[in-house]
């Protein structure tokens, strides 16, 4: 089975995925809020080698406004758990007549209520813009399985997020890392940047990415350039890196395609590497809730004046 034949199956399967998916095109909403889906995968039965590759052809890096997606789970790691810790009390006075009380041990871990001082606080998932849904709001389900269970395909990202989208100039990109793992680089990089046309009338997706072939050989003054990390895609070494194999990229194929999605369909970029699967549904962000009401209690003359 070609490589050709590979992707034409693929193709086949997502179309009918799509037939099935109750999903219609709607216009842009006044408020801008969206839910985005999407999936990368590579394409692992293609021969890139018969590809021409060529690294004067590159136009790979990040742009300024760049994000991960949160987690949830980030908002229940701190860096410092003492910030939390609730004091013991103060011992009493020499010349109080009570025994002295022993102090309670100290409580560690997010507290019901903290002092104004402790800036800690769950993300609300109704509200939060780039946080990570939760797999009920997922509708890539059964297209996601069927790209794992197709022979040669990959998926290396899958992000499913809520945000308000603005023209161009204000977007705000997702970074893509995803696949294996080589030192700190990812098999694949890059960014996908959501904004609204200039009458606001659609949606635009800039999508750069790029997968990247390492080996364990240096090759000096080698053509193939990887863009400097941005901080925010730096993660802490781990004490086991030392001892890691040295990679070294010798060959990088970029994903470059810009396109007009439309609200609520289907969208397939297709490259003989790599595919991405985009979705983008209108989202109504909901009202804040209504703060709670303390209500007076009864006093023996309200029973009075109310009573029978």
């Amino acid at each position: 089975m070609n490589a050709l034949y590979r992707r034409q199956s693929l193709l086949v399967i997502l179309l009918a995925l799509v037939l099935h998916t109750p999903a219609h095109a709607q216009t842009v909403s006044d408020d801008n809020w969206f839910q985005f889906e999407v999936t990368v995968f590579v394409n692992e039965g293609s021969n890139l080698e018969a590809e021409n590759w060529s690294p004067n052809r590159l136009s790979v890096a990040f742009p300024e406004r760049l994000r991960r997606l949160s987690q949830v789970s980030d908002s229940l790691q701190l860096t410092d758990w003492s910030a939390l810790t609730v004091p013991p009390p103060a011992p009493p006075a020499a010349d109080e007549l009570e025994p002295p009380v022993t102090p309670a041990a100290p409580l560690v871990g997010p507290l019901p209520y903290a002092p104004a001082s402790i800036s800690y606080r769950l993300p609300d998932i109704a509200r939060t813009a780039f946080l990570q849904l939760p797999p009920e709001t997922h509708d890539f389900i059964g297209t996601n399985r069927a790209i794992t269970q197709s022979a040669g395909h990959r998926i290396v990202f899958h992000g499913v997020w809520r945000q308000l989208l603005t023209r161009r100039s204000g977007a705000t990109a997702i970074a893509v890392m995803g696949g294996r793992p080589f030192n700190q680089r990812r098999e694949v990089e890059g960014s996908l940047s959501f904004y609204l046309t200039n009458s606001g009338d659609r949606v635009i997706l800039e999508s750069n990415l790029w997968l990247n072939r390492f080996s364990t050989r240096a090759e000096a003054d080698s053509p193939w350039k990887l863009p400097v990390l941005p901080a925010t895609l730096l993660e802490p070494a781990q004490d086991d890196e030392l001892e890691q194999t040295q990679y070294y990229v010798d060959r990088i194929i970029q994903l470059q395609q810009n396109r007009d999605l439309r609200v609520g369909e289907f969208h397939y970029l297709d490259h003989p590497a790599m595919g991405v699967l985009v979705q983008v549904s209108p989202y109504t962000l909901p009202p804040l809730p209504l703060p709670p009401v303390d209500l007076p209690s009864a006093t023996p003359v309200d029973a009075a004046v109310t009573g029978p």
